[in-house]
């Protein structure tokens, strides 16, 4: 597609939006099906995990993780059940 300034999209660029975003859409969903973590579901009537070590994360991601929290309190990121979507 040509490097334009807006305009009103045709039938014809809108299809092939469409088509290039399934594309990329399929492609990534096929390259997360490949990743394999360590990942526990837990389920408790207080909500909450047991303490312990943990696993090893970069301190990058951790800023990160704390920074896009919606509330933080000391070392621990404070969110309701489902609420932080």
């Amino acid at each position: 597609m040509e490097n334009q300034l807006w305009h009103k999209a045709s039938k014809k660029e809108k299809q092939e939006i469409k088509k290039q975003a399934k594309e990329i859409l399929d492609n990534f969903s096929k390259k997360l099906e490949k990743i394999k973590t360590k990942e526990e579901h837990f389920s408790q009537d207080s909500g909450l995990r047991k303490e312990g070590d943990g696993w090893e994360t970069s301190e990058d991601f951790r800023q990160l993780m704390f920074e896009n929290a919606p509330n933080v309190e000391n070392d621990a990121i404070v969110a309701e059940k489902g609420g932080w979507k």
